[in-house]
Order: structure tokens, then sequence, then C-alpha cells
């Protein structure tokens, strides 16, 4: 609960995103189900110490992410599931704090297979010379910073970020957002060492060399056999769990 002498110090955006992340955090650990109502205007404000027009706001954002619309004579309710925005940035990290048992991370595991080894592919068709070397940049940062799993986090979400946007195709840019909530609970599983990371630097040169070779099929089954290793290694931590 935010209290009303930590909200005055707040700006009113700041208060405003602070309410739509206590709400959506809610909704998406299921406190507040589908179909189900969000507390009145009035009890948000008093609970949450914010003003009615701040309320408000927070709703509108939610409601631009598919989580809730409003309902004459019923409030402010919570949608179906399926039509929440789940490529939203806020929304993934919401999801991601709920995830309890690894569903949500096999869920983006295998979204990431399904889209990936073709990206690889287009990548290694389509990507310019700056664009291989900013994928080329980003491996060589990932061999740097094996020894230390935040700065692998990082250069490991770059690398794979990298090759969406080398596709040329902008609709794979979204999926950048996935690719990075997907990263960080996959490392969190599987490279709980920095040694781990070590294993995953040729790897990826595998799929670095092919895009730089200009090899599509190449690329793409690099990609395919780096995703298909790791989620064998996070179904085998997660089953022993």
């Amino acid at each position: 609960m935010i209290r009303t002498n930590m909200a005055s110090i707040r700006t009113p955006r700041n208060l405003c995103g602070q309410v739509v992340h206590d709400l959506g955090s809610r909704i998406l650990a299921g406190e507040v189900k589908p179909g189900e109502p969000l507390p009145q205007e009035t009890t948000l404000c008093e609970e949450m110490g914010v003003s009615r027009t701040v309320v408000r706001e927070a709703i509108k954002s939610l409601a631009a992410k598919g989580l809730v619309e409003s309902r004459a004579k019923r409030g402010t309710i919570v949608r179906p599931a399926r039509v929440w925005n789940y490529l939203d940035p806020e929304v993934l990290e919401w999801q991601s704090q709920s995830d309890v048992n690894g569903q949500l991370l096999r869920y983006l595991t295998e979204f990431r297979q399904a889209i990936e080894p073709t990206a690889a592919a287009l990548a290694a068709e389509r990507a310019s010379d700056d664009e291989r070397a900013l994928i080329q940049e980003a491996w060589e940062e990932m061999a740097r910073g094996a020894g230390s799993v935040e700065a692998f986090h990082l250069a490991d979400t770059r690398f794979h970020t990298e090759i969406l946007h080398a596709t040329g195709n902008p609709f794979f840019a979204p999926v950048a957002n996935v690719i990075s909530v997907s990263l960080e609970a996959s490392l969190e599983v599987t490279n709980r060492q920095p040694v781990e990371n070590l294993a995953s630097v040729p790897v990826h040169q595998k799929v670095l060399d092919a895009i730089l070779a200009r090899k599509p099929k190449e690329a793409s089954e690099a990609m395919r056999s780096h995703l298909k290793d790791a989620a064998d290694r996070i179904e085998r931590v997660l089953g022993s769990g």
C-alpha cells in the first residue's frame, strides 16, 4: 500500500505509474480474476493515497494494455486473459513476478523456438554490414562478460535483439521484450554460476558465424539447436524442483 506521505513527494506521473504497477501486479497474480471488478474508485483513492485523476489515468493505462474495461453499473472489470497484451513490457514483468511454477518460462521458450530460428535465417539473408557488425559486437560482449552473470545477461539479450532487428521486418521488434524477460528468467534457472555462461559462448558463435557467412539455413538450424538445448536445460531444472 502507498502511504499518503510517500505519495506527496512523487510527481503525478510517478504516482500514476505506481498505481498501474500495483493494480497490474494484482491482476496478473490472480488476486482479481477475469470477470471480477477492481475496487471502486473511492476505495482505490483511499487505499493508495492518490487522487481520482491518478486512479482514472491508471485505469486508462491498464485498459490500453487489454487488462480491464469499464462497464455501466459494474465499474472496471478485468478482461479475459486471452485479450491481454502479453508483448507489453509491463505485462510481461507482472506475469514473470507471478510465475511460481515456471510455466511462463516454458511458454516464453516455446514462443522463442517458433520465432527466433526464422529471425536468424532472415538476418543471415538480409542484414546489412552494420547490422552484422552489431551482432558480432554483442557476441564479443558475451565472451568478455562470461565471468559475470549480469554482464552476460545484458550481452546475451543484446545478441538476440540485434538479430531480430537485422531481419529487416519491423514486426519482429516487439518480440525483443519477450526475449529480454525470457532470457532473464532462463538464466536465473540455468546459468546461476558464471562458469555456466562459458558453455553458451560457442553455441552462440555458431549462430553468429552462419549469419556472417550469409547462410540462412545454417543460421536457422544453429538457433534452433541452441534454443532446444536451453529448453532441455530449463526442463531438467524445473522438473527436479
